[in-house]
């Protein structure tokens, strides 16, 4: 194949004669563009050097290592010429020449075929274009996530970017029930695996169905814009978040998903964050029920000790009453009536006396006794009376401790007691079960 690359065209000049300037330069365009297997041959590489000149034409370089073609397409050829950039790898085919003013050899382009990275942006812009025409990006399609979630599935495949995942949540968000449902998250096919996997995740209890991956090459992350993945998301019985690669990755994925974190390290800060304001919300809670259990069991001391004082002040009135009356009474026993009916009139006089006096004390006591009542319920629900006992509230990062694992070691940890607050490190756990 060498000897025909190089086979020496009609009219070949002879080799020993001494020949000018032009015909050299004509004679090696000859022998470049009357080779019949180059005038066949397509080439593949790396576009670089990208110039659009104001006529129409294009200038660029195919690269491979440090080889470089140089190329150029005709405004009539550029207009036909798939879009592509620097960077992007082609296929070019076209005629084979020289540029005699600079001695060099070139390709002048007339079409171009995307592959590589380029074969894949192109088929993510005609499904994006698809989708947005079927109008899956539209805000109004989508769901907005649970507030406070309490079952969430995970998609992902296992490794180190889903343990970190993981990790966090049951950190932050311990509340939080995880279904894992693992997936292959790349290579051939991987779009069909992913697109069941979430479909799996839609026949489950949850709240929300999180579909993650950690970063790689755009090779690896494209079967999150395959549409098998793109109609899993669509079709999820429960709201989806995407949460794909890094920061400066873009999916298809991220595009029709109900909600979309930059990575997957965002996603679980996300969930911690609802943890720490419904943390926020119960403390706020319990700080007014604390206050308003204060001042419901002021307030009931001070109407007990009115109705106390309006009692007594009523039996005392009630005795005088009576008193003076039995005082008018005897008065009028002794002027009208013998000393023995005037004794069992006293007598009878004392027992009623002593019946209501008896009556007034009952009275009294039961009233005692309905306050101390009452007392005892708001103490139960006052959330800071188990410190009197000699209990203690134990918070991390201003979180109540429920979860001894919640607290790494050598973390420092705040205890409140019935009087001022205590600070410690933790050297040790020791877990129940």
């Amino acid at each position: 194949m060498q000897d025909s690359l190089f086979k020496r065209p009609s009219g070949a000049l002879p080799l020993e004669t001494v020949q000018s300037v032009s015909k050299i330069v004509d004679y090696i365009r000859r022998i470049i563009s009357q080779n019949k297997i180059l005038a066949g041959l397509r080439v593949r590489g790396e576009v670089s050097g990208l110039t659009r000149h104001a006529s129409g034409r294009v200038y660029f370089d195919l690269k491979e290592g440090n080889d470089i073609l140089k190329c150029v397409a005709w405004a009539s050829d550029a207009t036909n010429l798939p879009p592509f950039k620097d960077g992007d790898e082609i296929i070019a085919g076209g005629d084979y020449g020289t540029f005699s003013q600079r001695s060099q050899y070139q390709l002048f382009v007339k079409a171009v075929e995307l592959s590589g990275i380029g074969l894949l942006y192109a088929q993510f812009e005609a499904l994006k274009k698809r989708f947005r025409e079927e109008g899956l990006f539209e805000p109004d399609r989508k769901r907005p996530l649970p507030g406070f979630p309490l079952r969430v599935a995970v998609v992902s495949a296992r490794g180190k970017g889903a343990e970190d995942f993981l990790q966090t949540i049951a950190r932050r968000a311990p509340f939080i029930s995880i279904e894992f449902i693992e997936t292959r998250v790349q290579g051939d096919g991987a779009e069909i695996d992913i697109a069941e996997a979430i479909d799996k995740a839609s026949r489950l209890d949850v709240d929300v169905t999180i579909l993650t991956r950690g970063g790689g090459s755009y090779e690896d992350l494209f079967p999150f814009n395959r549409e098998p993945v793109v109609r899993a998301i669509v079709r999820s019985k429960h709201p989806v978040l995407s949460a794909v690669g890094h920061a400066e990755d873009v999916h298809l994925s991220d595009f029709v998903a109900d909600y979309t974190c930059e990575t997957p390290s965002n996603a679980a800060q996300y969930f911690g964050q609802i943890a720490d304001r419904f943390m926020s919300r119960i403390e706020r809670a319990r700080t007014r029920i604390a206050h308003g259990a204060r001042i419901a069991v002021g307030n009931w001391a001070q109407r007990f000790d009115h109705a106390r004082e309006g009692l007594s002040r009523s039996l005392r009135e009630r005795i005088r009453d009576r008193e003076q009356l039995v005082a008018r009474l005897e008065k009028r026993l002794d002027a009208a009536t013998p000393q023995r009916r005037l004794t069992e009139r006293r007598e009878r006089l004392a027992r009623l006396e002593f019946a209501f006096r008896q009556a007034g004390t009952a009275a009294v006591r039961n009233a005692h006794q309905r306050f101390d009542l009452l007392r005892a319920r708001f103490e139960g629900v006052n959330p800071e009376a188990p410190l009197s006992r000699g209990y203690a509230i134990v918070t991390f990062e201003g979180r109540a401790v429920r979860d001894a694992s919640s607290v790494p070691d050598g973390a420092r940890i705040d205890a409140k007691v019935q009087r001022g607050r205590l600070q410690a490190r933790v050297e040790k756990k020791v877990l129940d079960g």
